[in-house]
């Protein structure tokens, strides 16, 4: 049986800004609508408003902004729903728009001051998506006045990914509240929509639509002798026939929607063609045949098409690794050996481009991470620079536990949970100072010059030859790399959160000089002292960009930071760009922190 849950914010007496008359009482009667008409669990239902009391659990839900932000993060931490489940979410209030970006005022909110202490409704729904549902909808009642025609704040125009979203007006117009009604009316007109029975209910997307795209116009025309023109933002735009409320939903509902579920199928959309089969089969009761075949069909499919996924990474792996006849291996004993790739000299425009700044740091902004920090982030890797390397030897794969027993005959990972201390997982808790004893044992034993990547070495082997965040394009999926999917970057989907390490030949696809799991799975430590910005560089080191940034003479009482780079399982997305520059302590050890060996001595090039 699929679920309801409900959230419903109302707010009138803002604190800096007008208020407003009848925001309470809509999201009043919206939380009556979801309790008694629509069945919601009053467990399953959160209310904002004015005076509400804390909840059962003592959440305070008076809607300020730290409160509203703190319950989005508490409790979409994890999914909740499933499958066929709808969460509701309206809000009746005052909206902004800022720099192209659609903002919800909170209670304490102020437009003067936007971005801060306002509410992005990208990271509502980025948020919202997180409880599990595939059907989200959004009643957004904002721009709103007491009857003066430019009152209103505003939104705009912007489409939640994956999200049904019906604005109570177009953006050019105001959002009135009607005296003679004592409400909204938007949200008036909405309520009798969502409640006609027969066969002019609204049970569908788009019935729902074309209903308050007639009647809103007509009644703020009768008392305010101006027009409020509804609109929603529809995505995927297949969703116009997804039915709302199954209990309502006729036979054509039904049969229209099963057009679509088929069509997103035929087009290899196997995800959106689920979620059409669950609410065909929902809105006919659990018992649609055509559904439940379906159900099979698409399990078929997407196993067929993981196959076929698998073969084609594994025949490009082939082709890389046929082109590789330069690889070295090296024989630590007892069966483990070391493959270095041979990566090619040549020129790389080091640091972040300008272009991908913005990109990056809205990215960051939807997870609720404080500006300042992520503008630090930022900084750290710029300005970009030329910088030319000579030929050298780096390590396929990030320095595994058996790798480092071989060597070593110690196991640091130990020190962590069993999920940590796989033969073919990456060595974790390895300080810097222990990462460079690691090579210089290694030196001994091989005869040959082994060490950590200089920073410059490291991004240029990552990239191997591209300009875009990541070796694999604009962004990366699980599949392809072990961060925490939770916090996707750029238009990515969530995957998967593995809460731990991977086997360093996990993922079947290398960049494209041959080296895994550049990003992710582990931070790597590199040769080179940290310093701010590129244009922090000591001057003596200006000119050579293969060159560490520190003296490599350093003591083992030294604990300045060091570089390291890549991002880990533990991190987001953002984390993991070619560009991106962490920094640790030398004497750090810890659980998402390992490194990978370069065979050469540091050769001098021009930056």
């Amino acid at each position: 049986m699929a679920k309801n849950c409900a959230f419903v914010i109302g707010i009138n007496k803002y604190n800096r800004i007008q208020p407003l008359n009848y925001a309470k009482t809509d999201a009043e009667k919206m939380r009556g609508y979801f309790l008694h008409k629509l069945g919601v669990d009053p467990n399953d239902l959160y209310f904002f408003s004015d005076d509400s009391p804390p909840d059962s659990h003592g959440v305070d839900t008076i809607p300020t902004y730290g409160n509203l932000i703190s319950f989005l993060g508490d409790r979409f931490a994890e999914p909740f729903l499933n499958p066929g489940d709808t969460l509701w979410f309206y809000f009746s209030g005052h909206g902004i728009p800022h720099e192209g970006r659609d903002y919800l005022l909170p209670i304490d909110g102020n437009p003067r001051t936007v971005p801060n202490l306002a509410i992005p409704i990208t990271y509502i729904t980025e948020r919202l998506r997180r409880s599990g549902a595939d059907n989200i909808v959004l009643f957004i009642d904002a721009c709103r006045s007491t009857g003066q025609r430019n009152a209103g704040l505003g939104i705009g125009e912007e489409k939640q990914q994956g999200v049904i979203t019906f604005y109570s007006c177009s953006p050019s117009q105001v959002s009135y509240e009607i005296e003679e009604i004592q409400q909204g009316a938007f949200t008036h007109v909405l309520l009798n929509g969502l409640q006609i029975q027969g066969e002019s209910n609204c049970a569908t997307v788009e019935r729902l639509y074309n209903y308050l795209r007639h009647q809103v116009p007509q009644l703020t025309l009768k008392h305010k002798n101006y027009i409020q023109t509804p609109y929603a933002a529809i995505e995927p735009a297949t969703k116009l026939h997804y039915i709302l409320l199954p209990k309502s939903a006729n036979d054509r509902d039904i049969s229209a929607l099963r057009e679509d579920a088929f069509h997103a199928e035929i087009e290899g959309n196997f995800d959106l063609a689920f979620q059409l089969w669950v609410r065909v089969n929902v809105a006919a009761g659990g018992q649609d045949m055509k559904a439940i075949t379906a159900f099979q069909r698409l399990a078929n499919k997407q196993s067929q098409s993981q196959q076929e996924q698998r073969r084609e990474a594994e025949a490009q792996g082939q082709k890389i690794a046929a082109a590789k006849t330069r690889e070295l291996t090296v024989d630590l004993g007892q069966g483990i050996t070391l493959e270095l790739v041979r990566v090619p000299a040549g020129k790389f425009t080091m640091g972040m481009p300008p272009e991908e700044r913005q990109i990056a740091l809205e990215n960051a902004l939807k997870y609720n991470v404080k500006r300042e920090d992520v503008e630090r982030w930022l900084d750290w890797s710029t300005p970009q620079h030329e910088v030319y390397l000579q030929e050298f030897l780096m390590g396929k794969y990030a320095i595994t536990n058996a790798q480092w027993y071989a060597v070593m005959k110690t196991k640091p990972s130990e020190k962590y949970d069993k999920k940590f201390q796989g033969d073919k997982q990456p060595v974790v808790g390895v300080s810097w100072h222990e990462a460079r004893a690691f090579c210089e044992k290694l030196s001994e034993q091989t005869k040959r010059a082994v060490r950590l990547p200089t920073e410059a070495e490291w991004e240029y082997a990552c990239r191997a030859g591209t300009t875009t965040p990541f070796a694999f394009g604009k962004t990366i999926t699980t599949d392809q790399v072990n961060y925490d999917g939770n916090y996707p970057y750029g238009d990515a989907p969530k995957g998967k959160y593995r809460e731990c390490t991977v086997n360093v030949d996990s993922f079947f696809t290398p960049n494209a000089w041959g080296l895994y799991q550049m990003h992710g799975n582990v931070w790597e430590w590199c040769l080179d002292e940290f310093h701010d910005s590129y244009s922090e560089k000591p001057a003596h080191l200006k000119n050579n960009g293969n060159e560490p940034w520190g003296e490599l003479n350093v003591s083992k009482e030294d604990n300045r930071a060091y570089i390291c780079r890549g991002g880990s399982w533990y991190t987001d997305a953002f984390y993991c760009r070619s560009a991106l520059r962490g920094r640790s302590f030398a004497h750090v050890q810890s659980d998402d922190l390992g490194f990978r060996v370069v065979f050469g001595s540091c050769s001098p090039g021009l930056s």
